[in-house]
């Protein structure tokens, strides 16, 4: 045999490289086994986790999602700081695209730390309104403090308010004595309080007669820890969930509820229990008010890739509007159903639920929530006072 044959006999580099290559494939390390595109985050309440309205999302913006639990809106904050360049791999995969938090920690917190990137340079083009003549409007909420940049789209909404058995408690008298129909004394051990991170302390603040929106005076800080004791030792549970307080009203324990809203009454009604309603303290330091709402935005966060923008059609999107409102079996408002080409997709009997024709005037009696203004100083005093000891409600 000549070396010319010998030559052509032995396999080449090539291929060498082409056997290893089928036998990677065959073995399972090949083109078969790259790994799926990884699926962007949001960081979200709870009910923003639900695997309808994740799917809805990710087909609007040409990927896919999962939910991180964002445990209180102040927590948004350290949780969106920009990676700097010594950042992980796995810190870079963890982070979030999206974020959801009510619309006073989305305009007066994340935007302003340069946390989350703005949509537009203009106002929000949004066709949505909660109600007519709702001032502010949802674009006004979508948009800046400073007016001029659109930051991102309106979600779920609600309001912090009070739902009553309306056997046992007047509507109509709760919207006249306000938040002071507590010191009634049959009332006394017959309410049920909500620990929501989002609007306890500022419902606490009214209940003290303070505007929880503003700075406060140190006469008025003053009149605020009695207050806050007196409602927590005269309420008949404390419970962390609003449907933990709407089964206390259920099983006999309690007479109303506080702060809760539509999100909290709608699901009990649709599961029989049409005797609640919701009612809205009429007399306060809010204009004339004890009521407010509050709208969750969702905003892009920065360094996210650039289809997350993709993602703010949801807030007009059926499919997602729906399945947002529906999340986790519940049923909860969206602004979404503003829109009479959404909302007529709504079975009757959750239309009537949500008391969705009645809306409007439910917000025209409460003010738009605001950023707690003495949160960092009166936060460790509703924990402390929620921890302790039982009180006697008879005090």
């Amino acid at each position: 045999m000549t070396a010319a044959t010998q030559s052509r006999l032995q396999p080449n580099r090539r291929q060498i490289l082409a056997a290893g290559g089928a036998l990677a494939c065959a073995a399972g390390f090949g083109p078969r086994a790259v790994a799926a595109p990884r699926p962007s985050h949001i960081l979200a309440p709870a009910a923003y986790g639900d695997e309808t309205f994740l799917a809805a999302l990710g087909k609007l913006a040409g990927a896919s999602f999962d939910h991180q639990m964002l445990d209180g809106d102040d927590a948004a904050v350290d949780a969106l700081r920009p990676l700097g360049p010594t950042a992980s791999a796995s810190q870079i995969r963890a982070r979030p695209g999206l974020v959801v938090t009510a619309h006073p920690w989305a305009r007066g917190i994340l935007w302003p730390e340069g946390v989350i990137d703005a949509l537009a340079k203009q106002v929000s083009p949004t066709t949505i309104e909660l109600a007519p003549g709702l001032v502010p409007s949802l674009s006004d909420l979508e948009t800046g403090l400073e007016g001029r940049y659109f930051l991102g789209r309106a979600m779920a909404f609600d309001m912090a308010a009070m739902v009553v058995d309306r056997r046992r408690v007047s509507v109509d008298a709760v919207g006249d004595f306000g938040l002071g129909i507590l010191d009634d004394p049959a009332l006394r051990g017959r309410y049920a309080v909500v620990d929501d991170r989002r609007s306890l302390l500022a419902m606490a603040m009214l209940y003290a007669g303070l505007d929880p929106f503003r700075l406060q005076r140190p006469s008025e800080l003053r009149r605020f820890e009695p207050a806050l004791r007196q409602l927590v030792a005269r309420a008949a549970v404390v419970v962390p969930t609003a449907a933990e307080a709407i089964a206390a009203i259920a099983d006999g324990r309690a007479d109303l509820a506080l702060p809760a809203g539509l999100g909290a009454m709608a699901p009990a009604r649709l599961s029989g229990q049409g005797h609640l309603a919701l009612a809205l303290p009429g007399v306060g330091p809010l204009g004339g008010r004890a009521a407010f709402y509050w709208v969750e935005m969702m905003t892009v966060v920065t360094q996210a890739p650039a289809e997350m923008k993709a993602a703010m059609a949801a807030a007009e999107d059926s499919d997602a509007v729906l399945a947002l409102a529906r999340a986790g079996g519940g049923l909860r408002p969206v602004a979404g159903l503003a829109l009479p080409a959404i909302a007529e997709k709504l079975a009757p009997e959750e239309r009537s639920a949500l008391d969705l024709d009645l809306l409007p005037g439910f917000l025209a009696r409460c003010a738009p929530m605001g950023l707690v203004a003495e949160r960092r100083r009166l936060a460790p005093l509703l924990a402390e006072v929620l921890a302790g000891p039982a009180a006697d409600p008879a005090q």
